[in-house]
């Protein structure tokens, strides 16, 4: 169905490249991937020099997942200094087309591409095959992309629901929220639901249980939880992924996900075990107010990729 073409999934952490292909029956290769530090490079452009000049190739086609907006033909990173003009890129990389999508749009296209192999099932529930889905992700920030069904074809909705304010559940959120507010003037979910909010929630638990915690990197957290030698730090990843449990059911509720919740990010590969052990799934049926959400079906991406494998969709003629 194509010929070879570039993929890049462009985050505030890290920066992914791959070269990909797909079939008639849409199944997708991705080969020659780098993953390098964002701050490698100034520019977008450079980055995607650098590593074509790499891997010896010269695709005439790109799509490109983008860790912000994209509805104006200047883009600019949400966690991150990059910014650049859409229209500038296929010019100036010397290809016929580059598509430009918001990161977490790609990875709602790569819904309908993975296989059963590529998921894993959280708790009970159901999948209506051409009902909406979505794919929440705690990484550096926390992302959220929606899939709405048109009849024979898919559109991808992007969104910055991350930002939306955090509603605690329960008193030990209240009091996490009331440790935070002295710092923070409107506390956000990407304030507890990301990367660093396993900082603030750990923080705040140190100042609730009487002890002096430092806003630890969540690498360092991970580490004294897996030693279990930090009660901190195993009740960090507890209330965390409880948080994300009632969000991702807010975002099911938001925008009728009856085609399943699939979760995604940085975060949650490294905490996988104390995930999988957790309440999420009894945070995210909680709200009585959103009854039908118990019936959705809730399953983490096991692939590595999703944002290349959704901007690779692009491809395909699944979208519009």
């Amino acid at each position: 169905m194509s010929t070879e073409f570039l993929v890049a999934d462009i985050g505030g952490t890290n920066v992914r490249f791959a070269l990909a292909n797909i079939d008639d029956n849409y199944n997708i290769s991705i080969d020659d991937l780098s993953v390098l530090p964002t701050e490698n490079w100034l520019y977008l452009e450079d980055a995607i020099t650098d590593y074509l000049n790499h891997v010896g190739a010269r695709p005439t086609r790109a799509a490109i997942a983008f860790a912000g907006p994209v509805n104006k033909d200047e883009v600019s990173m949400t966690n991150g200094t990059w910014q650049f003009n859409q229209s500038e890129l296929a010019p100036f990389l010397k290809m016929e087309e580059v598509k430009v999508m918001n990161d977490f749009c790609a990875k709602a296209c790569s819904l309908p591409l993975l296989k059963q192999d590529q998921l894993l099932q959280i708790g009970e529930g159901e999948i209506e095959e051409q009902g909406n889905k979505i794919v929440v992700g705690p990484g550096t920030g926390i992302g959220v992309g929606a899939l709405v069904s048109t009849g024979e074809k898919w559109k991808a909705i992007a969104s910055e629901g991350g930002h939306v304010g955090f509603s605690p559940s329960g008193d030990l959120e209240k009091e996490i929220c009331n440790v935070l507010s002295k710092e923070y003037h409107r506390i956000s979910v990407e304030d507890l639901v990301a990367g660093r909010g396993l900082s603030n929630i750990y923080y705040a638990l140190g100042i609730i249980n009487g002890r002096n915690n430092l806003k630890l990197h969540p690498a360092e957290i991970n580490e004294k939880a897996s030693n279990e030698d930090d009660i901190d730090a195993i009740q960090t990843f507890k209330v965390f992924s409880g948080m994300l449990g009632c969000f991702a059911s807010d975002m099911a509720g938001t925008f009728n996900a009856t085609g399943g919740v699939y979760l995604t990010g940085g975060v949650l590969p490294k905490i996988k075990q104390f995930f999988l052990d957790s309440d999420f799934r009894e945070k995210f049926e909680e709200n009585e107010k959103l009854p039908f959400v118990k019936d959705i079906k809730t399953q983490l991406i096991l692939e590595e990729q999703p944002a290349l494998f959704g901007a690779a969709g692009y491809y395909s003629g699944m979208f519009l």
